[in-house]
């Protein structure tokens, strides 16, 4: 218990600083002061502490999970134990001080594995938006991006091959049985567009 509590103080700690770090070189940019070669400089290494910390708190919240599965299982174990020491001392089966001393420290350990689950709950819920609210809105903002792009280029085209083709095939056999009916017309219609050529 009190390993994750340490590392979840820590990560939340340096991941704030890394956001103070960054937050405090961006503005150093937008003053003036110093150049985007230099901003870009330190940007990098500040990223590169940002993702080391983001990768430790994923693995901190796979290893919460666990945790959280193991006090579940504990509490359920806890409560069956219970539950059997209350109905043996309904049948008589359990002597009262037996029960009394029993019961007495299940009530203690489930209240105090309750109260640890609910502990860990909490700090995943402040563990999970931190590593997921940076990389979701960068993502989002980066698939927005090209689909727009798509979306406009896909309307041009809007594949309408499928329908093209079968009027001019029908045009194509039309005009082979004109040519074979008359074949007269068919050569004006060329003699004629010779002599405007000419």
């Amino acid at each position: 218990m009190i390993s994750w509590k340490r590392s979840f103080k820590r990560l939340n700690e340096e991941f704030k600083i890394a956001k103070k770090k960054k937050q405090a070189l961006d503005n150093l940019l937008d003053t003036g002061r110093i150049s985007s070669s230099t901003h870009e400089l330190f940007n990098k290494e500040i990223d590169e502490a940002i993702a080391e910390i983001e990768k430790q708190q994923k693995d901190l919240i796979e290893k919460m999970n666990s945790k959280m599965e193991e006090l579940e299982a504990q509490i359920k174990t806890l409560e069956m134990l219970f539950a059997n020491f209350e109905i043996q001392h309904v049948t008589g089966e359990v002597e009262e001080e037996v029960y009394e001393r029993e019961t007495n420290l299940l009530s203690a350990g489930l209240e105090t594995t309750k109260h640890e689950l609910e502990a860990v709950r909490e700090a995943l819920n402040q563990l999970s938006p931190i590593t997921q609210t940076p990389t979701t809105e960068e993502t989002v903002q980066e698939k927005v991006e090209p689909q727009a792009v798509e979306n406009v280029e896909t309307p041009k085209p809007e594949i309408k091959a499928p329908e093209e083709p079968a009027p001019v095939v029908e045009i194509k056999e039309l005009a082979e049985t004109q040519k074979t009916e008359e074949p007269q017309p068919a050569e004006t219609a060329v003699q004629s567009e010779e002599k405007q050529e000419a």
